[in-house]
């Protein structure tokens, strides 16, 4: 796995069984979702996918599960781009990215530790050469940052570490990548010590017949009912090409 980065703020290590190859470079990208016409009110978002659990775009669908209230866990569409505002009301699925252009459309993944774990993003057709953009969400950022008025979540220290954590399969749903015959996940680091990752990071994965992608996240501020910083990450620009 080879990690190109659009701004370099952490120092990011990965397993050595995620190598980089050269890409064909003649070969167009097939797969290329930006969520640009989506239609989302101006500054707002879209959380209810219905009784199908997911949004497609594509061949790519989005884990989503709702209620009255909002989000369960799962994507969100978003426009939200309020960076000093911490506030699950009106603020929840905004992108802590502060030069981020407003009319920039993206998702945001919520992770409930009561029912999912973990949110997936699936493909209707195998896929190679993925890339997308993570960034933090501004809950997750300003929490980190020592600004949760509610006093849940506390300021990072030297030491402190917030990762996404990535796990690949194929279609028989097995494991891509194995260390030791066992899983091996990336983890992508969104916080390091005092360090926060305010802009977006391009993640590059050399495989071939990714057929889902697991997400979950990971904090050193955890207690006794899991993490306490908002468990929200960003997701935009996801590319592949398809498995011929």
């Amino acid at each position: 796995m080879f990690l190109r980065f659009r701004f370099v703020l952490l120092a990011i290590v990965l397993p050595c069984i995620f190598v980089s190859c050269n890409k064909d470079e003649e070969e167009p990208y097939d797969v290329m979702v930006d969520f640009q016409n989506v239609d989302i009110p101006n500054g707002q978002y879209k959380n209810d996918a219905g009784a199908t659990g997911f949004f497609q775009e594509g061949i790519v669908k989005f884990q989503n599960s709702s209620t009255d209230w909002g989000a369960r866990y799962g994507f969100v569409y978003s426009q939200m781009h309020n960076v000093t505002t911490f506030d699950y009301v009106t603020n929840e699925y905004s992108v802590y990215v502060p030069n981020d252009p407003q009319e920039n459309k993206f998702m945001v993944g919520f992770i409930s530790i009561y029912d999912a774990p973990s949110i997936e993003i699936t493909f209707s057709k195998p896929v190679k050469d993925l890339s997308f953009d993570v960034a933090n969400s501004t809950l997750a950022a300003l929490a980190m940052k020592g600004k949760d008025p509610n006093g849940f979540a506390r300021k990072f220290e030297e030491g402190d570490l917030f990762e996404l954590i990535i796990q690949m399969y194929d279609t028989n749903d097995n494991p891509l990548f194995l260390e030791n015959g066992k899983p091996k996940s990336a983890k992508i680091p969104l916080a390091q010590g005092a360090q926060i990752v305010d802009g977006w990071v391009t993640i590059s994965i050399t495989g071939e017949g990714i057929s889902r992608i697991e997400f979950s996240l990971d904090s050193s501020d955890t207690g006794q009912w899991g993490m306490n910083t908002p468990a929200y990450f960003c997701i935009d620009n996801i590319k592949a090409r398809t498995v011929k």
